[in-house]
Parts: structure tokens; sequence; C-alpha cells
């Protein structure tokens, strides 16, 4: 069931490779050979798509991936077209626990697409991807599981200091966060802490460029989501909070 998610993500990504390529190619109208390049792309797409149904994947995919996948070529919005692309993170969590990865990667730095697409090898029969997956144990992937809810949590934090809400009385954010912090660091669950305070980019996480935040939550929400997904194997894979 999870490597068969995880070749869900998988041509979803793929598919946003190749929708990204084709919206590249119409914005630069001086190519000479431009149409022969988008052609190759459209050839991409179908291929795409006689993959999923020779390797039965259809039965797996979620609603959206498959309204998202079977779109005409260059049909996605740019928020449509980073949503996809965000996936990367979910899939690399994925093949995290498949053991196909061995390391998740820091909570401030983002999976390379080549890396987490590499090992499904999409395109090709999927039977060595199923055959060589195996699953991490429960306890490694509640441990990770933690982790994530944590930066998840610590994002959740900024946001609500964004929006002006306030804390129980007799306490601050600052103390909820150092707090938490402390605890969780005492458990190996965080690195070192910086000035009382969840560490991204070599600087507090207070400290974060709205840029840097975004891209920090994101990370934490695909992870969690993921990781929430493998420890609950009967929730539907979009139907999950991650709040």
């Amino acid at each position: 069931m999870v490597a068969y998610r995880a070749l869900c993500l998988g041509a979803l990504l793929k598919r946003s490779v190749i929708e990204a390529a084709v919206q590249r190619l119409q914005r630069h109208s001086s190519l000479t050979d431009k149409q022969q390049l988008i052609a190759r792309q459209h050839v991409a797409h179908k291929t795409l798509l006689r993959w999923i149904l020779a390797e039965h994947l259809e039965q797996h995919l979620s609603r959206a991936e498959r309204l998202l996948i079977e779109k005409p070529l260059a049909s996605w919005s740019e928020r449509t077209l980073m949503y996809a692309v965000r996936r990367a993170e979910s899939l690399g969590v994925m093949l995290w626990a498949l053991r196909f990865i061995e390391t998740i990667p820091a909570y401030d730095t983002l999976f390379e697409m080549a890396s987490v697409l590499q090992p499904l090898d999409i395109f090709t029969p999927t039977i060595d991807f199923i055959w060589q997956a195996g699953l991490r144990s429960v306890d490694e992937l509640s441990t990770m599981r933690d982790t994530a809810e944590l930066w998840n949590w610590r994002s959740r934090a900024a946001e609500l200091q964004r929006l002006g809400v306030q804390p129980p009385a007799g306490t601050t954010f600052s103390d909820i966060i150092r707090d938490t912090l402390q605890t969780a660091y005492l458990r190996q669950q965080v690195p070192a802490p910086i000035e009382g305070d969840f560490p991204v980019f070599g600087k507090a996480y207070s400290r974060m460029t709205h840029a840097e935040y975004l891209l920090v939550s994101h990370i934490a929400a695909e992870r969690y989501l993921a990781l929430n997904w493998l420890c609950e194997l009967s929730s539907e894979w979009e139907s999950l909070s991650v709040d």
C-alpha cells in the first residue's frame, strides 16, 4: 500500500515536471525548435498515462491526483503547479519509510526532485520497486511523525502570532516555544536551539524572512501529512488534517 502511494506521488510529480517544461517553452517564443520540444512533452504525457494504466495505478490515485494528471498540458495554474511540486516532500518521506532513502533532510531543506523520482524509475515496470520496498518499524515511523508534528506546530504558532492571537493569560508564545523546544531537544527530536527557538538557516525560527517561513512551513506540512498517513493507514490520503 505504501509503495503504491509512493508511485502515485511520483506520477503526479512527473506530470508536474512535464507541465513546467511546457509552460516554460511557451514563454520562450524565440526558440526555433519550440514546437518540436513541446511535442516531446506531449509524448511524455501520453506515455505517463499509458504507464499508469499498464501498472494499474489508477485505482490508487486520489481523485485530485487523477484529475491533475489527466488535465491537458499547459492548463495548470501557477498555484496548482506549486501544489504538485510540494508533494516531493511527501514522496521523500514515503521513500524514507520504504528504505529507499536513508535520511530525511533538515526542515529548512527541500528534497531534490531528481532524488525522489530516481528510485521510482517511472515509465518502467513497477514490480522491482514494489518487491524491493521494505517498511520501517512502527517505532521509527512514530518517532519521525513526532518530529514532523513539532515542526508543523512551530509553523502554526508563527501563524497565530502573525494573526495577533494571544496565548493564555500569564504566558507568552516565546515561553511556550522555549518550553516545548527544551523537551524536544532533550528527546533528541530537534537540533540544538538558537536563541531559545527552533534552528533554521543558521538562525532562530523567529528571525526568518517571510519567504523562508513559507518554505519551512510547507516542508513541515507536507512531511507531517505523509507521516500521519503512514501511521494511520486506514485514513484517506487527502482527508487528513495537518493543523
